[in-house]
């Protein structure tokens, strides 16, 4: 053999050789695929087969031929679900679009029936479920007229609902009005709002003047200030129109006692009396007391008449001659008086009263005259005539 030929057949022995390497290799490599993943949103983690393999967007060159379960998974979305059959060196694209997870949220509110926003987006009006709210944390903003509006904060972490109770309070003030008299009318701010005892709802903050009117009472009037959403409860007595009393008498000029208390002398007027019960007595010397209770109602004025009943007696006196005095029982009654058309000296008729009935010294007197003195009978309710001449006395010049 020469030397080319020999050189030729090591050469292509050991070319053999090395090929045998490779070819047993190609034969142990299983057969691949080319699979693609992507997401909206993106950043998704991608599992095949439940095994993590990285986030999206991902190109993953050797999945081995066959099934796959590619799944994909973001917080606050769906897990997204897909099988896919790679063939030998065949290239697949996956894309994944994601749905949010939404929270379930119950609104109430106090008062009911109040509008809903969210985001600016309004929702509807409680009470109210909401199944379409993202996970996450949300502003909702409850609002109703006649009320003012609130804002709460609520957070979504999963699906287990949350339930939100929202209490509005009122954008005017609230009042409740009692009084010492039911019954009374109310008025705010001049307009009638019904009846003691009464809550007046709706009343603009500010200054408030609040009026009591009832029949028999002084109108009441009360300035008080309210705050928007404040509630308030006042309690207004009220005081009794006085009533007037009007006593007369006959005879008049008695003595006017009203609860043991001296008043004056009739006619009498009495006004500013409380309304209530009084016991009212009237007196006069020669007459016998007369005393009843009198009852006055609010704002009433009433007239009350008391006639006296005499006594006493009286003593009808005519001296002879006129200009005598006259003394009973040591006090003086006064002086008979010549006649108008006096022919003769007997005096007019002095009457004398009132007398207590009963035994009296009766004793007259006049200058140049003897003194005259009798006891005298004086009866009860009746007039004794008397008729008295006076001696003479005889003066030596």
């Amino acid at each position: 053999m020469n030397r080319i030929s020999f050189l030729s057949r090591v050469a292509f022995t050991v070319g053999w050789l090395l090929t045998l390497p490779a070819l047993a290799g190609d034969a142990d490599v299983p057969p691949v695929g080319r699979l693609q993943v992507t997401s909206d949103p993106p950043k998704a983690t991608v599992l095949v087969d439940r095994q993590v393999r990285g986030e999206t967007p991902i190109v993953l060159p050797n999945l081995a031929v066959g099934q796959h379960l590619v799944s994909v998974q973001k917080q606050g979305f769906h897990e997204a679900l897909q099988s896919v059959d790679m063939q030998a060196q065949g290239s697949r694209v996956l894309d994944f679009r994601l749905e949010s997870l939404t929270g379930l949220l119950l609104l109430q509110s106090a008062p009911s029936n109040a509008d809903i926003t969210i985001n600016g987006v309004a929702l509807g009006r409680t009470p109210i479920l909401l199944t379409t709210l993202p996970l996450g944390t949300h502003r909702v903003k409850i609002s109703t007229p006649g009320y003012q509006p609130k804002e709460v904060e609520v957070k979504l972490e999963d699906r287990t609902p949350v339930r939100a109770q929202v209490d509005l309070v009122s954008d005017s003030a609230s009042l409740t009005v009692e009084s010492d008299v039911d019954g009374a009318t109310v008025r705010v701010n001049g307009i009638e709002r019904g009846s003691v005892p009464c809550t007046v709802d709706r009343i603009p903050g500010g200054e408030v003047t609040v009026e009591l009117h009832a029949e028999g009472y002084l109108p009441l009037s009360n300035k008080m200030r309210l705050a928007a959403g404040e509630v308030q409860k006042i309690k207004l007595p009220m005081t009794p129109l006085p009533a007037g009393l009007r006593i007369v008498s006959i005879p008049d000029k008695a003595r006017v006692y009203v609860n043991n208390e001296p008043r004056g002398q009739t006619p009498l007027e009495l006004n500013e009396m409380s309304p209530g019960k009084y016991r009212v007595r009237v007196e006069k010397e020669g007459y016998d007391p007369n005393a009843r209770d009198i009852e006055l109602g609010r704002g009433v004025r009433k007239s009350e008449e008391f006639r006296l009943s005499s006594n006493t007696g009286r003593i009808e006196l005519i001296s002879e001659p006129d200009r005598v005095t006259v003394y009973l029982d040591g006090r003086k009654v006064g002086e008979t008086r010549a006649k108008a058309d006096a022919t003769t000296n007997i005096s007019e008729p002095l009457g004398i009263d009132p007398i207590p009935a009963g035994e009296h010294e009766l004793r007259l007197v006049r200058k140049g005259y003897a003194e005259s003195k009798q006891t005298v009978q004086v009866v009860l309710g009746q007039t004794l005539p008397l008729s008295v001449k006076l001696v003479r006395r005889f003066i030596p010049d």
